[in-house]
Parts: C-alpha cells; structure tokens; sequence
C-alpha cells in the first residue's frame, strides 16, 4: 500500500487467523450495518462454518432515516455497540452461547479494522476492559478477556481482503489516513450533492447550508467558511475540510 495508509496484512497474520478460528468455539464477525456485504471476510467465514459463526452488524445507529435493517444470515444480529444496555448485553450473550455446547466457551471476535471489535467485547463485559479508539489499527496484540464463567473471547487484529482498494479501504475507514485525503475528500463530496441523506447528515453535522453547493470544491468550501478555517490572506482552507471530512465519513449513514 501506498505511504500513508500503513501496510497490507501479511500472509502470516491470515495464516494465524486461521489457526485461532480453528482453535475457537465461536466466530464472531463483526460488519458495518451501513454496507454488510462490503465489510464481510469470506474466507475466513468459510474456515469458521456456518454452525460456529455468528454475523453481527454493528453501528446501525449510523444508518440514514428510514433505511430498513440489513438481513443477516444463521440468525445474525444487527445492533449498536453504543447502546450498553443490560437487553442489549444479554442477547449477545445468548446469541454467541446457543452456537456452542463448550463451557467456557472460547469466541473470536474478527472483522475489518474500525469496525467496533473492541466496542462489542466492552459491551459484553458491561465495562471498559479494551481499548476503544476511532482510529484504524488500534487492536496490536491478541488478548483473551474473561467475560464470565462461561464466555471467554479475544480481540483479534483488523482484516481485509487484500484485493481491497485503497479508495475502498478509505471509504470504509479500515486504515490510517495520513496523506493524499483530498482526494478521497472530493471524492466523498461529491457523493454528498448526490444524495440527499447524506447531504442532510453532513447539513446537520458541520451546521452548514449546501443548497448553494454544485461542486465537491464548494462543499470543502462552504465548510471551512462556516467553521472559521481560512489560512492567510482569508482564503478558505480547504485542505482542513478535507482533513476533517475523511474523518468524518466513518460516520455517515452510508459509506
């Protein structure tokens, strides 16, 4: 991969990977809500087995208004890693527990990076046990975390498949962005003026008015004018949008 976006998953972390699903009693793997199909790992779904995996779509507190929740297979769960809530704990639980006889069972938790891995380990142990961050590749080193007496489960490393674009990974927030944002910036607004959600969520999030906007320029424009990011001289800072947009679009109702 390009400088900037940190370096493609090595063969060795697959092939540990795969002895760790091997070795575990659930599979859980966590997708993004907003776009399910995008965020799954077919291989690895095909080491764990239907009957050992269970799909979870995370962050459907990010879905744009009015979209229906996403189907899942096997009896997967769509749910919010921010609602802690002791209903929300405990069907997790059950739904992990009813895939296995094992006691304590052992569950792997996998997905592509930023996708809420650590956050729905927190939401099972009803506390903060691992690090949460909105970064990509926050989650180094395997730790095994005792959830109760009969739940054990481990925060693996983020993964992707390595055919994925870097524009895709961008998109999907699954990796760094330390340089070329503006690209991938423009790029986003102009999917904005296309689409009315996510022109009323970027609306309601940056306080701006966009009925004036026609180009991906103006966007970044408008933006910077309406939070006070000019350089010298009072031209807008359109490279500060850019930087703030890119963050921004782990958020959006669609991705």
């Amino acid at each position: 991969m390009g400088s900037g976006y940190g370096k493609r998953v090595p063969k060795d972390h697959w092939f540990f990977l795969k002895n760790m699903i091997h070795g575990a009693d659930v599979i859980v793997e966590v997708l993004d809500a907003r776009d399910v199909a995008a965020t799954r790992l077919p291989v690895a779904e095909r080491w764990a087995g239907s009957k050992r995996l269970l799909m979870v779509a995370n962050k459907a507190d990010l879905l744009r208004e009015g979209a229906k929740k996403p189907k899942l297979e096997n009896k997967g769960l769509v749910m919010s890693s921010k609602d802690g809530s002791e209903d929300t704990r405990m069907t997790l639980m059950r739904a992990i527990m009813e895939r296995t006889k094992s006691r304590p069972a052992k569950a792997l938790i996998i997905g592509y990076p930023n996708v809420g891995k650590s956050s729905i380990i927190n939401v099972l142990a009803h506390r903060q046990v691992v690090r949460v961050s909105p970064i990509a590749g926050t989650t180094k080193d395997i730790q095994w975390i005792r959830i109760s007496d009969d739940l054990i489960v481990s925060d693996y490393r983020g993964m992707f498949p390595k055919h994925e674009s870097e524009g895709e990974l961008v998109r999907k927030g699954a990796v760094k962005m330390a340089g070329e944002r503006e690209k991938y910036a423009y790029s986003f607004a102009k999917k904005v003026l296309s689409r009315q959600p996510l022109r009323r969520w970027l609306e309601k999030k940056y306080d701006v008015d966009l009925s004036a906007a026609e180009s991906a320029e103006d966007v970044l424009r408008l933006m910077a004018v309406r939070r006070g990011w000019f350089l010298k001289g009072g031209e807008p800072n359109l490279e500060e949008s850019a930087r703030h947009l890119v963050r921004a679009m782990a958020e959006a109702p669609e991705i």
